[in-house]
Protein backbone atom coordinates (compact mmCIF):
# COMPACT_ATOMS: atom_id res chain seq x y z
CA UNK A 1 0.00 0.00 0.00
CA UNK A 2 1.15 3.22 -0.69
CA UNK A 3 2.54 5.16 2.23
CA UNK A 4 1.12 8.53 3.23
CA UNK A 5 4.50 10.56 1.92
CA UNK A 6 3.86 9.26 -1.47
CA UNK A 7 0.15 9.58 -1.48
CA UNK A 8 1.08 13.62 -0.61
CA UNK A 9 3.23 14.00 -3.47
CA UNK A 10 1.37 11.96 -5.91
CA UNK A 11 -1.78 14.80 -4.75
CA UNK A 12 0.66 17.56 -5.20
CA UNK A 13 2.38 16.53 -8.54
CA UNK A 14 -1.54 16.10 -10.15
CA UNK A 15 -2.37 19.49 -8.62
CA UNK A 16 0.52 20.84 -10.27
CA UNK A 17 -0.06 19.30 -13.72
CA UNK A 18 -3.79 20.15 -13.34
CA UNK A 19 -2.71 23.98 -13.26
CA UNK A 20 -0.67 23.97 -15.97
CA UNK A 21 -2.92 22.38 -18.16
CA UNK A 22 -5.14 24.88 -16.74
CA UNK A 23 -2.16 28.25 -17.37
CA UNK A 24 -1.39 26.83 -21.27
CA UNK A 25 -5.52 26.77 -21.57
CA UNK A 26 -6.40 30.41 -20.64
CA UNK A 27 -6.28 32.92 -23.61
CA UNK A 28 -3.14 34.72 -24.16
CA UNK A 29 -3.26 38.49 -23.07
CA UNK A 30 -4.08 40.67 -26.60
CA UNK A 31 -1.29 43.07 -27.70
CA UNK A 32 -2.78 46.37 -27.37
CA UNK A 33 -4.59 47.69 -30.70
CA UNK A 34 -2.50 50.39 -32.51
CA UNK A 35 -4.32 53.61 -33.08
CA UNK A 36 -6.01 54.35 -36.48
CA UNK A 37 -3.70 56.34 -37.97
CA UNK A 38 -6.09 57.46 -40.54
CA UNK A 39 -8.36 59.11 -37.97
CA UNK A 40 -5.87 60.21 -36.62
CA UNK A 41 -4.42 62.16 -39.67
CA UNK A 42 -8.17 62.78 -40.21
CA UNK A 43 -8.45 64.69 -36.60
CA UNK A 44 -5.28 66.79 -37.22
CA UNK A 45 -6.15 67.83 -40.38
CA UNK A 46 -9.67 68.99 -39.24
CA UNK A 47 -8.24 70.51 -36.09
CA UNK A 48 -5.23 72.23 -38.61
CA UNK A 49 -8.42 73.37 -40.97
CA UNK A 50 -10.22 74.51 -38.16
CA UNK A 51 -7.23 76.77 -37.23
CA UNK A 52 -6.22 78.25 -39.98
CA UNK A 53 -7.82 81.50 -40.16
CA UNK A 54 -6.43 82.74 -36.69
CA UNK A 55 -3.15 81.35 -37.32
CA UNK A 56 -2.82 83.12 -40.76
CA UNK A 57 -4.15 86.46 -39.19
CA UNK A 58 -1.47 86.01 -36.53
CA UNK A 59 1.49 85.65 -38.62
CA UNK A 60 0.36 88.50 -40.43
CA UNK A 61 0.05 90.34 -37.37
CA UNK A 62 3.25 89.26 -36.43
CA UNK A 63 4.87 89.68 -39.78
CA UNK A 64 3.79 93.82 -39.41
CA UNK A 65 5.18 94.20 -35.88
CA UNK A 66 8.28 92.55 -37.02
CA UNK A 67 8.81 94.66 -39.74
CA UNK A 68 7.67 97.68 -37.73
CA UNK A 69 5.56 99.00 -40.85
CA UNK A 70 5.38 102.79 -40.26
CA UNK A 71 1.93 104.76 -40.53
CA UNK A 72 2.93 106.49 -44.18
CA UNK A 73 3.62 102.25 -44.64
CA UNK A 74 0.41 101.38 -43.62
CA UNK A 75 -1.38 101.94 -47.15
CA UNK A 76 0.90 99.43 -48.72
CA UNK A 77 0.79 97.05 -45.58
CA UNK A 78 -3.06 97.04 -45.77
CA UNK A 79 -2.83 95.72 -49.28
CA UNK A 80 0.12 93.67 -48.91
CA UNK A 81 -1.78 92.06 -45.55
CA UNK A 82 -5.17 91.55 -47.87
CA UNK A 83 -3.25 90.31 -50.89
CA UNK A 84 -1.66 87.51 -48.38
CA UNK A 85 -5.04 86.15 -47.32
CA UNK A 86 -6.07 86.00 -50.66
CA UNK A 87 -2.86 84.14 -51.83
CA UNK A 88 -3.85 81.60 -48.83
CA UNK A 89 -7.02 80.81 -50.46
CA UNK A 90 -5.53 77.77 -53.16
CA UNK A 91 -4.66 76.12 -49.68
CA UNK A 92 -7.44 76.41 -47.66
CA UNK A 93 -9.63 75.48 -49.94
CA UNK A 94 -8.13 72.24 -49.85
CA UNK A 95 -9.93 72.43 -46.47
CA UNK A 96 -13.53 72.19 -47.84
CA UNK A 97 -12.62 68.60 -49.28
CA UNK A 98 -11.86 65.75 -46.63
CA UNK A 99 -8.95 63.60 -48.58
CA UNK A 100 -10.27 60.18 -49.84
CA UNK A 101 -8.84 57.36 -48.76
CA UNK A 102 -5.92 56.43 -51.14
CA UNK A 103 -3.97 53.51 -49.65
CA UNK A 104 -3.29 50.89 -51.96
CA UNK A 105 -4.28 53.22 -55.03
CA UNK A 106 -1.12 55.11 -56.19
CA UNK A 107 -3.06 57.10 -59.21
CA UNK A 108 -5.57 58.31 -56.61
CA UNK A 109 -2.35 59.40 -54.12
CA UNK A 110 -0.47 61.04 -56.94
CA UNK A 111 -3.32 62.94 -57.88
CA UNK A 112 -4.31 64.21 -54.02
CA UNK A 113 -0.57 65.03 -54.29
CA UNK A 114 -1.05 67.26 -57.94
CA UNK A 115 -4.27 68.91 -55.91
CA UNK A 116 -1.85 69.89 -53.06
CA UNK A 117 1.13 70.75 -54.93
CA UNK A 118 -0.87 73.19 -57.57
CA UNK A 119 -2.88 75.20 -55.03
CA UNK A 120 0.58 74.95 -52.62
CA UNK A 121 2.10 76.83 -56.31
CA UNK A 122 -0.77 79.44 -57.05
CA UNK A 123 -0.91 80.33 -52.98
CA UNK A 124 3.44 80.65 -53.87
CA UNK A 125 3.23 82.78 -56.98
CA UNK A 126 0.11 85.08 -55.09
CA UNK A 127 2.37 85.44 -52.19
CA UNK A 128 5.52 86.39 -54.20
CA UNK A 129 3.24 89.15 -56.22
CA UNK A 130 2.46 90.69 -53.08
CA UNK A 131 5.86 90.74 -51.87
CA UNK A 132 7.00 91.97 -54.69
CA UNK A 133 4.40 94.83 -53.91
CA UNK A 134 5.36 95.55 -51.08
CA UNK A 135 8.90 95.37 -51.31
CA UNK A 136 9.23 99.11 -52.75
CA UNK A 137 7.97 100.76 -49.67
CA UNK A 138 10.25 98.96 -47.31
CA UNK A 139 13.72 100.16 -46.01
CA UNK A 140 16.59 98.12 -45.92
CA UNK A 141 16.29 96.62 -42.58
CA UNK A 142 12.75 96.02 -43.39
CA UNK A 143 13.23 94.48 -46.15
CA UNK A 144 16.26 92.04 -44.36
CA UNK A 145 13.27 91.17 -41.88
CA UNK A 146 10.71 90.46 -44.33
CA UNK A 147 13.26 87.84 -45.75
CA UNK A 148 13.67 86.55 -42.36
CA UNK A 149 10.26 86.08 -42.21
CA UNK A 150 10.20 84.18 -45.34
CA UNK A 151 13.02 81.96 -44.88
CA UNK A 152 11.05 80.89 -41.56
CA UNK A 153 7.93 80.30 -43.23
CA UNK A 154 10.35 77.61 -45.02
CA UNK A 155 11.21 75.73 -41.96
CA UNK A 156 7.66 75.43 -40.22
CA UNK A 157 6.87 79.40 -40.03
CA UNK A 158 3.90 81.58 -41.31
CA UNK A 159 2.92 79.02 -44.22
CA UNK A 160 3.37 75.65 -42.29
CA UNK A 161 2.27 76.50 -38.62
CA UNK A 162 -0.42 78.08 -40.29
CA UNK A 163 -1.93 75.20 -41.07
CA UNK A 164 -1.01 72.16 -42.88
CA UNK A 165 3.07 70.42 -43.52
CA UNK A 166 4.09 69.54 -46.90
CA UNK A 167 4.08 65.67 -47.41
CA UNK A 168 2.45 63.60 -49.92
CA UNK A 169 -1.25 63.15 -48.71
CA UNK A 170 -4.00 66.11 -48.32
CA UNK A 171 -4.43 65.50 -44.97
CA UNK A 172 -1.55 67.26 -43.66
CA UNK A 173 -2.22 70.16 -46.15
CA UNK A 174 -3.09 73.94 -45.94
CA UNK A 175 -1.75 77.11 -46.21
CA UNK A 176 -1.78 80.47 -44.84
CA UNK A 177 0.79 82.85 -44.69
CA UNK A 178 4.03 83.20 -46.44
CA UNK A 179 4.36 79.74 -48.98
CA UNK A 180 7.65 78.15 -48.16
CA UNK A 181 11.06 78.97 -49.87
CA UNK A 182 14.01 76.95 -50.82
CA UNK A 183 16.69 77.51 -48.80
CA UNK A 184 19.64 76.21 -49.63
CA UNK A 185 21.52 73.45 -47.42
CA UNK A 186 24.48 74.45 -45.51
CA UNK A 187 27.93 73.79 -47.08
CA UNK A 188 30.40 70.94 -45.52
Amino acid sequence: MLNRKTMMAAAIAGFALVGSAVALAQTPPTTPTPPDRDAMRLQMRANMCAEAPARLAGRIAYAEVKLGITDAQKGAWQTFATEARAAAQPMLKLCDTPPANTRGDAAAELAQRERFLTASLESTKAMRAAVEKLTPVLTADQRTKLAEVVRMSGRGGMYRHGGMHQHGGMHQHGGHGMPPTNTPAPTK
